[in-house]
């Protein structure tokens, strides 16, 4: 014979069950969604590793060499001379447009708005 208290215990037992089951089975799919994420971060990471083995490759300067003098005539390329290479305050200032403004207050002769004061 059942007792009240029997039922109750197996209603119980039974809803506890299925809560673990539930739970038990939605832990399952976060961990495939984990692992499609690892994947897809293993695969971006190869994927990196041999763009970088890529740009190496690319970037050899025996291989920049020859291209180089294999485009020369097409791209009009000369070796760089030591005087072109310059510190920015040795750069020749903008030139000032001298254009007229009848807008401006002072009558507007120099833009200087874009020069850098330092």
């Amino acid at each position: 014979m059942l007792k009240t208290i029997d039922i109750v215990l197996i209603a119980i037992m039974i809803s506890a069950a299925a809560w673990t089951f539930k739970i038990k089975h939605e832990a399952e799919l976060i961990e495939d969604q984990v692992h499609v994420v690892e994947r897809k971060a293993s695969l971006e990471r190869e994927t990196i590793a041999l763009l970088e083995a890529d740009w190496s490759l690319l970037n050899q300067p025996d291989r920049l060499q020859q291209l180089a003098e294999a485009f020369k005539a097409d791209l009009a390329l000369e070796p760089l001379r030591p005087e072109q290479i310059v510190e920015p305050d040795e750069l020749p200032a903008e030139p000032i447009n001298l254009v007229p403004n009848g807008t401006d207050t002072l009558g507007g002769y120099a833009d200087n708005s874009k020069s850098l004061v330092r």
